[in-house]
């Protein structure tokens, strides 16, 4: 009788386990899941599938386009084009084009309309127009949005993007072109767009989350009603995007001098970028948590009560602290998170902290950021407590940081203002 080793006995085991690992599983998902997983690619990996074996050669072509041009600008405008054709119909996914690609052809203009009007992009839900902002440094006028075909996604689109365009005025396109309501994340930089436009355009997005404006022109008071935005990011940079030669130039732009938070009772994150200064005015907005940074770019700071629809409160630069505290009334400072630059012989700005110090009732941090030299010791920081009254604090909980200045990290992204993940762009280092 023979004899059956253990090792014989696990052999078809073995084997079975292998072919198990060998098995390619994700093909053998549906051509919807497969679809999904492609359009989340980057173009060039996505169009490589293809080649993996028959299964996967016509996935691509019939999932939803994800065509990002501006994230791969070595893409030539025949492949571009060949590609849209492949893809005979939608869903579009992603659709991100960066102008300089066009290689400023004659008919550059007609080749994007072109592109945009494709069967492969009907249903867009994200849209990135980055025009060349190269030119308004010489005082060139933007090229002009092509809002008609821009307009056949204001149905489906989720994000967009535009940058260094003139936007058409809101009369022009009986509003159609203002009217998206399933955006929810808006970006413009460097555009030219009339007051009316803009207010038009938010108008008409009920669903809007987060909002970017970066140093545009032709609007220089922005005016939010909004019942969902949640993070706004305002900069009015140095007008260093239009001109940049002299003085007179930049006095016939008309970047935002004025922004008023009128009402938005879900926004709880404002950023406003470093540049030029502007007057800022909140007047509802009874979820906001985060709002920075004022003291280089603020003008003059307005908070006011919904409850009483009047101005409460008005800071401006070098007033004194009786001053502020004369201004206060019944309102009700709902800061959680504060970060101000600080210099120790600065009587005016150890005023304006102080106010925060004694007036905001739910402040959780207080972040001073030394704008010269280091970080004290304990005698220093308890020196620097006494100046802030930080034994009378509004609230009893909150936390009182000085940072370093050369230590800290630079301001915030821009692009972290559509990252609603991130309530606090300005954490800094704590030392």
């Amino acid at each position: 009788m023979g004899v059956v080793t253990r090792a014989k006995k696990m052999m078809p085991l073995q084997l079975d386990e292998e072919e198990e690992v060998l098995v390619d599983r994700i093909s053998l998902l549906p051509d919807g899941v497969l679809e999904d997983i492609v359009s989340l690619l980057p173009t060039r990996d996505a169009a490589r599938t293809q080649l993996l074996s028959s299964r996967w050669r016509h996935i691509w072509r019939s999932a939803p386009l994800n065509l990002d041009v501006d994230g791969d600008p070595t893409i030539p405008v025949s492949d571009i084009s060949r590609i849209l054709s492949t893809h005979q119909h939608g869903p579009g996914r992603r659709f991100s084009i960066n102008y300089s690609c066009l290689g400023y052809y004659d008919d550059e203009e007609e080749t994007l309309d072109g592109w945009l009007r494709s069967p492969a992009l009907d249903g867009l839900r994200e849209l990135e127009i980055l025009f060349d902002d190269s030119h308004l440094r010489w005082g060139s006028p933007p090229r002009p949005l092509p809002a008609a075909s821009v307009l056949r996604f204001s149905s489906t689109l989720v994000v967009a993007s535009f940058n260094a365009c003139a936007f058409p005025d809101a009369t022009t396109t009986g509003g159609l072109l203002h009217y998206w309501p399933l955006l929810k994340q808006l970006t413009l930089s460097y555009v030219t767009v009339s007051e009316s436009s803009l207010h038009a355009l938010l108008a008409g997005c009920p669903a809007l989350e987060s909002l970017l404006l970066q140093e545009n022109n032709g609007c220089p008071r922005v005016r939010i009603v909004s019942p969902s935005l949640r993070s706004i990011g305002v900069g009015t940079g140095f007008g260093a995007a239009f001109f940049t030669w002299g003085d007179d130039e930049l006095e016939e732009l008309r970047l935002v001098q004025q922004l008023v938070i009128e009402d938005a009772p879900c926004l709880e994150k404002l950023v406003v970028f470093e540049g030029l200064e502007m007057d800022i005015s909140v007047v509802s907005a009874p979820r906001l948590k985060v709002l920075g940074e004022l003291v280089r770019v603020c003008h003059m700071l307005q908070f006011c009560t919904a409850a009483l629809h009047q101005i409460t409160h008005v800071v401006q630069k070098n007033e004194s602290y009786d001053e502020y505290q004369q201004l206060t009334g019944t309102l009700d400072i709902r800061l959680r998170n504060i970060v101000l630059p600080y210099r120790e012989d600065s009587k005016p700005g150890i005023n304006f902290a102080k106010f925060f110090v004694t007036n905001a009732r739910v402040l959780e941090s207080m972040t001073l950021e030394l704008k010269h030299g280091y970080v004290g010791n304990d005698a220093w920081i308890r020196r620097q407590h006494r100046r802030l009254q930080v034994k009378k604090r509004a609230s009893a909980h909150a936390r009182f940081d000085f940072v370093s200045h050369i230590l800290s990290p630079s301001l915030p992204h821009p692009e972290q203002v559509h990252d609603l993940s991130i309530l606090d762009p300005f954490q800094r280092i704590h030392h």
